[in-house]
């Protein structure tokens, strides 16, 4: 934290119990001149308000990161997690580097499971597409309806707040009939924009869904 504020201008908050080793950060931040930008507090994690942060780094045997985890998956979609060494049990990481060890990187899911629904411009007029999506953490599947067909979702994928995929009609195939779909997650709205077709023939929309039932 103490390179983040000198390298990048950043602020932060260091916790832990270990008032030596509060002591040691704190006269750390002030020979690197950076003490009013981070602070270290003696308190206990598990009582420590979270929600305002953007990034979060731990260095916590495997233990306290379970126990950690139900507060880390309530925060703000979007908010990274950084772990050395250790990892959060079967939820997976978005990225896995090694800086002298390994390293893991969690972006916090928008929890978008459930149904959905929406109406979007399509050939012939306005169809009602219906969304059933489940969710393990960041990874998602499902299927769609268009007007009560069945269509496929493939390449769901969400990155924080931000969900894309790509429905196409079973009968349709063609790649040219294929929807592909971004947008932001924001509670129980999705929106963002929809492309159909390719080259000249391709369209843009604006689509927004809604869910109507969670899971």
């Amino acid at each position: 934290m103490i390179t983040a504020a000198k390298k990048f201008g950043a602020r932060g908050i260091g916790v832990d119990l270990d008032e030596q080793l509060i002591f040691q950060s704190e006269a750390a931040a002030e020979q690197a001149g950076v003490a009013d930008r981070v602070r270290f507090l003696q308190q206990d994690l598990f009582k420590t308000d979270l929600t305002q942060a953007t990034v979060i780094t731990m260095y916590l045997l495997p233990g306290v990161m379970m126990r950690l985890r139900p507060q880390l998956l309530a925060l703000k979609p979007g908010t990274r997690l950084v772990s050395h060494d250790f990892r959060l049990g079967d939820w997976s990481p978005d990225v896995t580097t090694q800086i002298r060890k390994n390293t893991f990187l969690w972006i916090v899911p928008a929890k978008v499971a459930g149904k959905w629904q929406m109406k979007i411009p399509l050939p012939g007029g306005d169809h009602a597409i219906t969304l059933e999506l489940r969710q393990k953490y960041q990874e998602v599947d499902g299927f769609a309806q268009i007007d009560g067909r069945h269509a496929q979702i493939w390449e769901p994928r969400l990155w924080g707040d931000r969900l894309s995929f790509v429905i196409v009609d079973d009968r349709d195939r063609d790649s040219e009939a294929s929807l592909y779909f971004e947008g932001r997650v924001s509670g129980d709205v999705i929106a963002g924009r929809l492309r159909r077709g390719a080259g000249n023939a391709q369209t843009i929309h604006d689509w927004r869904a809604v869910r109507v039932a969670a899971q």
